[in-house]
C-alpha cells in the first residue's frame, strides 16, 4: 500500500488496470478473470511477510480460511513488497477450485535474481528459476507475474523450449516472459495443459458466473478494465486492445454497425445466423447441445441430461452434465488402457486410511476407513497397465500390486 502511493483511490486503479491486462490474456482460452473485491492493510499487515515463497504463502492461505469465508471469490492473492527478494510469487499449483490451496502471492518491486516458489500440495517450497523484474516493474510486466501465477494454479506448465507452438516471439508461460514487452498470447502447451485441467473435472469453479454481493457490488462501471459491467455494450480493455478491437470502441459502446462484441453466438461482430451450434455436448451421453438463438451473441444457458438417468451401457449415472463411471474417470486420468480396479484393490487400498485410500473425514476431520460394504465410496482405484510410471506434477502417486493387478491411487 505505502510503495504504490497510499492512495486508495489511484493504487484501485491501478489494480483494475492490472487485472483488465490479466482478462486480455485470458479471454482467448474463453476464461474471464474478474476483481471481485480488494483489501488494502495500510496499517500493519495481517500475516508475517518474512521468510521463504512457501512460508508466506502458507500463513496467507490460512489467513484467508477465516478471513475471507464471507467474500465472493475462486482465488486469493496477496500482493507483497519486498525490497531485495528472492522470488516473484508462489502458488500452489493445480489448484485454483480447491478453496484451502486456491490462492498466491506476488512480490511488488522485485529486483534481479528474484525466482518464483511453485509449492506443491506437500507444503514444500519447490522453487523453479523464473523471470526477473527491475524496482519499479511496468503494470505490463506485473500483469505477466499475475497471469503465470494463475496459469500454474490452472493447471499450466512452463513452456518446454522448441515443444511449444507460440503465436509471437514468447508466450505468457515462457520464464523469459518478463525480459520482452509488447503482446503476448498463450502457447499451444498452455492450451493443452488447460484443457486436461478441465477434462480431469477440476476446474468446476471456472463454469459458474461470479455472483458479486456485498457493498461493493453496487459501485459504477468502470470502463477499461476489461469485464462488461452495468450501464456497458462492451470493455475491450487498455488502449492498446482497443485500437485492435472490431467491435467495441474505448468508450465501451459498440462501433457503427456492429450487434455484439463477445460470446459464442458473435462472429465478426454479428450475431450468428438461428440454429448455429455454439457448444457442443461436453459429454456424448450425459451433454446437450446448444445452439444460437439468431438475436444475442450469447449462447444459451448449458443444459444436460437429468442427473441419475443411465450411461456407459449401464455401468454408470449421469450427473452435473457428465457420465460418472468409474472406467470412464480411469481412462481420463490414465489413459486408455486403464479400468476400474477389482475389488480386492479397493479393499487394499480403501482400508488404509491415509491421503490415497479413504472414505473421507471423521467429525474430527481426521481420515476415516472404508468399511467393507462402502470400498467403493472412497478413493477411486485404478488398474494401471502401462510399464512407465505415471507423468504429473500436480499429484502424488501410490501403486499397490495385488494379485495379478497393478492399482494405483492419486493425491492432489
Amino acid at each position: 500500500y505505502n510503495y504504490m502511493g497510499s492512495d486508495r483511490n489511484v493504487i484501485t486503479q491501478r489494480i483494475i488496470q492490472v487485472f483488465g491486462f490479466v482478462n486480455s490474456l485470458f479471454n482467448p482460452l474463453n476464461v474471464t478473470v474478474v476483481l471481485s473485491s480488494l483489501e488494502f492493510w495500510m496499517d500493519e499487515n495481517k500475516i508475517p511477510t518474512t521468510g521463504e515463497a512457501g512460508e508466506i504463502l502458507q500463513q496467507f492461505l490460512q489467513w484467508k480460511q477465516s478471513y475471507l469465508v464471507l467474500r465472493p471469490y475462486d482465488m486469493a492473492y496477496l500482493f507483497v513488497y519486498k525490497e531485495q527478494p528472492t522470488f516473484v510469487g508462489a502458488t500452489v499449483p493445480g489448484q485454483a477450485c480447491r478453496r484451502a490451496d486456491a490462492g498466491a502471492v506476488a512480490v511488488v518491486g522485485a529486483r534481479r535474481g528474484a525466482r518464483c516458489g511453485r509449492c506443491r500440495r506437500s507444503r514444500t517450497g519447490d522453487a523453479a528459476p523464473l523471470p526477473q523484474y527491475q524496482k519499479g516493474v511496468s503494470l505490463e510486466s506485473f500483469s505477466i507475474v499475475l497471469a503465470q501465477l494463475l496459469g500454474l494454479s490452472l493447471g499450466m506448465s512452463y513452456d518446454r523450449a522448441g515443444r511449444c507452438r507460440c503465436p509471437g516471439s514468447v508466450c505468457v508461460m515462457n520464464a523469459e516472459a518478463l525480459r520482452f514487452g509488447g503482446a503476448k498470447a498463450f502457447s499451444s502447451c498452455s492450451a493443452a495443459d488447460l484443457e486436461s485441467f478441465l477434462l480431469r473435472n477440476r476446474g468446476e469453479c471456472l463454469l459458474n458466473r461470479p455472483r458479486l454481493g456485498g457493498p461493493a457490488s453496487g459501485k459504477a462501471a468502470v470502463c477499461g478494465n476489461g469485464v462488461v459491467e452495468r450501464g456497458e455494450q462492451c470493455d475491450c480493455g487498455n488502449s492498446e486492445a482497443c485500437v485492435l478491437d472490431k467491435c467495441c470502441g474505448m468508450d465501451c459502446r459498440f462501433k457503427p454497425g456492429v450487434k455484439c462484441a463477445t460470446g459464442l453466438c458473435c462472429d465478426g461482430c454479428q450475431f450468428k445466423p438461428k440454429n448455429s451450434k455454439c457448444r457442443p455436448p461436453a459429454d456424448a451421453q450425459c451433454d446437450l447441445p446448444e445452439f444460437c438463438n439468431g438475436s444475442s451473441g450469447a449462447c444459451p444457458a448449458d443444459l444436460y441430461v437429468q442427473d441419475g438417468h443411465g450411461c456407459a451401457r449401464g455401468a454408470g449415472y449421469c450427473y452435473g452434465g457428465r457420465c460418472r463411471a468409474a472406467d470412464l474417470q480411469c481412462q481420463r486420468l490414465y489413459g486408455r488402457g486403464s479400468r476400474n480396479a477389482p475389488t480386492a484393490c479397493y479393499e487394499e487400498v480403501n482400508s488404509q486410511r491415509d491421503r490415497f485410500g479413504n472414505c473421507g473425514l471423521t467429525t474430527r476431520q481426521n481420515l476415516k476407513a472404508c468399511i467393507w460394504r462402502n470400498l467403493k465410496c472412497g478413493k477411486l482405484i485404478c488398474t494401471y497397465p502401462y510399464r512407465h510410471p505415471l507423468a504429473t506434477t500436480t499429484a502424488a502417486v501410490i501403486y499397490a500390486q495385488v494379485r495379478e493387478h497393478l492399482c494405483v491411487s492419486l493425491d492432489y
